[in-house]
């Protein structure tokens, strides 16, 4: 009996390796060794299962956003009150930390939708399914009874995700004047006008539960 290829291991090893490597030095000097020094093989490993690093970098991006979306959304199926969702939402939407590998990783690539296409039509497909994800929370609170939309659920849903997005970039430039909390109260804040809702409140306590955390394996 033929031996399972190992093929598909070792292209996850070093997607692995080369996310690691984004996240600590960027797009911009990345270049293949430092992909090998992190899986630790040499570079004509890489070579063989990535002949293009573009290749490998794109697969990169295009897993970074599944993962954020995917976990997002399995954590929010965990909950029934639309109220819960939304905060809980928000709080995972923001990097806690200016060093959160997930998130650094997922703007060097939306900030470089110029030099890629393929970057392009990926971050367009994360801020889609961010926007979908918040609209179906919005939907939920509005059929339950808590949220009154004060304007069309898809413009709450996108000023939603602009407003994650904004203040992310402003935590991972490490700008002093916006620290996670206040960023998290400040969409909590738009929500809560654009909902009508006045239940729409988080505590820094909370922000360590709903936080998406790097998968086992992936440091």
């Amino acid at each position: 009996m033929a031996r399972p290829s190992r093929k598909p291991v070792r292209r996850e090893h070093l997607v692995a390796a080369a996310t690691r490597a984004v996240g600590r030095q960027g797009l911009a000097t990345l270049r293949v060794a430092d992909v090998a020094e992190q899986a630790g093989v040499v570079r004509g490993s890489v070579h063989y299962y990535f002949p293009d690093l573009s290749e490998l970098l794109r697969e990169v991006f295009r897993q970074a956003v599944e993962r954020f979306c995917t976990d997002r959304a399995a954590m929010l199926s965990t909950m029934d009150d639309a109220r819960e969702k939304l905060v809980a939402a928000a709080r995972a939407g923001i990097p806690w930390r200016a060093d959160d590998e997930l998130v650094t990783v997922l703007y060097e690539f939306t900030t470089a939708v110029r030099q890629d296409p393929i970057y392009s039509v990926i971050a367009e497909s994360l801020f889609d399914r961010q926007v979908t994800m918040y609209g179906a929370v919005l939907e939920i609170g509005r059929a339950q009874g808590h949220f009154q939309p004060r304007s069309p659920v898809a413009d709450i849903a996108a000023n939603l995700v602009c407003l994650e997005n904004g203040y992310g970039l402003e935590i991972i430039a490490g700008n002093a004047v916006m620290p996670p909390q206040r960023a998290f109260e400040l969409i909590l804040s738009y929500a809560r006008d654009a909902t009508g809702c006045a239940d729409l409140t988080g505590d820094p306590a909370g922000s360590e539960v709903t936080h998406l955390r790097p998968r086992k394996g992936t440091r």
